[in-house]
This record gives C-alpha cells, structure tokens and sequence, in this order.
C-alpha cells in the first residue's frame, strides 16, 4: 500500500443554498422582453448567432457563459444600444431603437461602475431621474424613498468619489431604478464587494422582482446565480445552449450521480492528464485538481490512490459532493461546440 495521506471528505453543496424554485405563474406571466434570432458580427467574427430570450415579468435570469461567448452584446441589444445585423428584440411588443419611451423601460447596469465621482449621492440620483424622464415633480420624492429602500440615507450628502466599491456599486443600482424599469439588465452587479454590500444589493433587485420586473444578471458568481435566479441560461459561442431552473437542470443532467474531486500532490505527467481525461475528468485548478463524476459514493478510495499511483499520479485529498451549478457549468464550458 503507497504511503499516502488521503481523505474523503463528503460534501452536500446543493443544500448550503437558499434555492428560489420557479414559481409556477412565471409560465404565465406577462412577457417583458422578448429577444428572437439575434445575430451580430464584428467584422468577420460573429459574437450572436440566433439567440431567442425570453424575460418575463416577476423573474430573475441568470446569463452564464465564459468570457467572450457573447453575453454584453446581447446585453447592449436588449436595452437598444446595439443594432442586430438579423433578429429583433422587443420590449412590451414594442421596438426600442424606435421610441426613447420603450427605451427607458429597460435599465442597463454596466460592469463599470457608472456615476458621478464628485457629486453627492443625492446629486447623483437627482440626476440619473431627470435622465431616466421622471417628471421633475417626482423626482424628489423618488430620490427619498430610493435612499430609504437602499439604506443610504447617512450616505446622502457624501461625495460618490469618498464611498466604498459597495456602496458605489448600490448607488449605480438605485440610480437604474428610480424609474421603476420594466426589465433590469446587470452585468456583473457584485463583483469586488463584501458580503454585507452584496445582501444589500440582491435585496433591492429582490424589491423589483416582486414588484413585477424583469430582471436579467450576467454573472460569473455561480452561487449568486442559483440563489437568485428562477431560470439560468448557458451561453457559449454566441448561442444559449442550455436554460431552465438551476435545480432543474442540476437534476436532469446528473441525476443520482455524485462528483470525486481529486486532489494531487504534484502535477500529474502527460499520461496521467491523458488518462484522466480518457475516464472523464478535467481539471478545475490546473493541474492539481480534478473532477469527475461516479454513480455513487461507495467506493474503496486507498485502492483509487494506488492505482493513481502506479501512473505517477499521487494523491493528496479525495473528496465526493453532491453536483452543483458550478458543476454544471465547468461540465459545459468543457465540451467542444460540436458536442453540446
């Protein structure tokens, strides 16, 4: 028996979640945004090719993919910034590259932090209302409630340059939605910011939702993802290949299978990465830690180490968990397009 100091550590990721199951009126509910056969090309390269989203009224959609696979381009459609080469995106039945009204239904939230520097957060929301056509009688009012719900009232009078990322990040949230927008697109709403900052923010997009609007995240927080999201979908190659319920598809594409995550000591030799691919495995932090997926948790781990061993493959930990969206993810980045 190699001498190896390896453990199996069991895992339930699934249930460390707050889950938001697909309430059943969304399948009824009112159509907010409607994108059909949207393609889109920057010179030769085609970044959207026929994409069909649906957002509607009460949901949360979770826009997942890699870097590159299209997903801000079809954020800039949506809100009307960009015009398609083919396709149609319509808001409410209507088109907005036609009508500024139409146009601001939809509020876009880009990665970059988008406010006034040297104006106060008051200002600022001041502002953003004029710019999102409030009537000049509301915009006070408006203002008012905004910095209650949002829990800025001590920030008010403070410079947005003085302010924490989270902080700047809520105030960029609230300027978007003192119109009361029909659908919310954000892209990347969390990133860089505590825990504390984080709850305040999915708690105001939480207040739209049930408020009844439409709001999509393009997110690399997976975990964001299945907490807040009534649908997800996979984007890779300018295309949505998989969409649908976090748990649901988790579900349907795993089943009763669990995942072993193999840790090694040292990397493994180009054989053994061929032979872990061979059975299944890609790596999640190359090229120590590997993933693969096994029908159950009733197997004999020192015998798994040995044979790791015998092809200069040599273990440091060994753990099984249940599937999570993250594994799901990781799965369909890993397959080529002809396989998905």
């Amino acid at each position: 028996m190699n001498d190896i100091n390896s453990s199996v550590i069991l895992q339930d990721t699934q249930s460390a979640h707050a889950i938001n199951p697909v309430r059943s009126e969304l399948q009824e509910a009112t159509v907010r945004l409607d994108v059909k056969g949207a393609y889109f090309s920057f010179g030769s390269h085609t970044v959207l090719q026929g994409v069909d989203l649906k957002l509607r009224a009460g949901e949360v959609y979770g826009l997942l993919g890699p870097n590159g696979a299209g997903k801000t381009t079809l954020m800039k459609a949506m809100c009307g910034r960009l015009r398609l080469d083919k396709g149609d995106v319509r808001v409410e039945g209507k088109d907005p590259r036609l009508d500024q009204n139409v146009r601001r239904m939809v509020s876009y939230v880009p990665q970059d932090i988008a406010i006034f520097p040297y104006l106060t957060v008051i200002e600022n929301l001041e502002i953003f209302g004029q710019i999102s056509g409030l009537p000049r009688r509301d915009i006070a009012q408006s203002v008012k409630g905004m910095l209650q719900k949002a829990s800025l009232g001590n920030q008010a009078h403070k410079l947005c340059r003085t302010l924490s990322g989270g902080y700047q990040r809520r105030i960029n949230i609230c300027a978007s939605i003192l119109n009361n927008p029909s659908v919310l697109i954000l892209d990347e709403p969390t990133v860089g910011i505590d825990i504390n900052a984080r709850e305040e923010i999915h708690s105001l997009l939480c207040d739209l939702r049930d408020s009844g609007a439409a709001i999509l995240i393009a997110t690399h927080d997976l975990d964001q993802a299945y907490q807040l999201s009534d649908r997800v979908g996979f984007m890779k190659y300018g295309r949505i290949w998989l969409e649908g319920a976090p748990k649901t598809l988790i579900a349907d594409h795993f089943g009763e299978e669990r995942e072993i995550i193999v840790s090694f000591s040292s990397p493994p030799p180009d054989s053994g990465v061929q032979l872990l691919k061979e059975v299944g495995f890609y790596s999640i932090q190359a090229p120590l830690v590997w993933v693969g997926r096994i029908a159950n948790s009733h197997i004999d781990i020192q015998t798994m180490s040995d044979e790791l061993a015998r092809s200069g493959m040599f273990v440091k930990e060994i753990s099984i968990r249940s599937p999570d969206l993250t594994s799901l993810f990781m799965h369909m980045m890993s397959e080529n397009e002809s396989e998905i």
